[in-house]
């Protein structure tokens, strides 16, 4: 059995492409809740970054060389490698922002067709 684990990236892609082609759609509403928890969660994955990027800026802990591997190897979860914490937030932070591409597509066209519509009316009487 394998562990795979899903593109993420590649699934909100191909649902803004679903999207585009008009096979999906998300009533504005539900994608303007939605886009609202993935702002409130992306701010929540940013104070995480500073926290990590806090993490990385260690001060000695010690002179004994175990002292010096352990603090490298928790040096390594925070950075400088593909299962790091900064790049594991980056890719959480990548997939946020394409599902918000998904979901605010639904409000700003909503937005758009109600400026054109506004346009067409003003244009048929301009007198009001």
């Amino acid at each position: 059995m394998t562990d795979a684990q899903p593109n993420l990236i590649t699934h909100w892609q191909d649902l803004n492409a679903r999207a585009d082609a008009g096979t999906i759609t998300i009533p504005a509403d539900v994608a303007a809740r939605c886009d609202a928890a993935c702002v409130t969660y992306l701010a929540h994955l940013s104070k995480m970054q500073a926290d990590a990027r806090a993490l990385t800026e260690t001060k000695s802990w010690g002179d004994m060389k175990s002292a010096q591997d352990l603090q490298a190897r928790f040096g390594r979860l925070v950075t400088g490698t593909d299962r790091s914490l900064d790049v594991i937030l980056q890719q959480h932070i990548e997939v946020i922002e394409s599902m918000r591409m998904l979901f605010r597509r639904y409000f700003d066209e909503t937005a758009d067709t109600d400026t054109r519509t506004s346009a067409n009316i003003t244009a048929l009487d301009p007198g009001n």
